[in-house]
């Protein structure tokens, strides 16, 4: 997929996830970090990448497949709730059906 594309899914999804009460950032988990450590510096990724805190892969007609969130949640906020209403938020924002949608809370502050 184009990284134009890509970028702008990412940014629509980043968005409504933020919007969620609860959540406090987006933040890839050590996972994600360690799998893409050798590949390029952090600033260098772009939105949607592998190590984002936002991962879309697409199919092979260009449609949307999967989306992979990390999420940083805040004290208050019970986190299957939270991560539920991330997961509606998302796959609204990207148009797909929220079962394509994983949500990680890699995060509690």
């Amino acid at each position: 997929m184009t990284s134009e594309r890509t970028g702008y899914l990412s940014r629509n999804v980043t968005e409504a996830v933020l919007a969620v009460p609860g959540v406090a950032c987006l933040r890839p988990g050590l996972r994600s970090l360690l799998h893409t450590a050798g590949a390029r510096p952090p600033a260098a990724r772009e939105p949607g990448a592998p190590g984002s805190a936002v991962r879309i892969t697409f199919d092979s007609r260009g449609s949307v497949a999967g989306l992979q969130i990390d999420v940083v949640i805040r004290a208050q906020q019970q986190a299957a709730r939270t991560a539920r209403a991330v997961r509606a938020a998302a796959a609204e924002a990207a148009a797909v059906a929220p079962a394509a949608v994983r949500v990680t809370v890699t995060g509690i502050v």
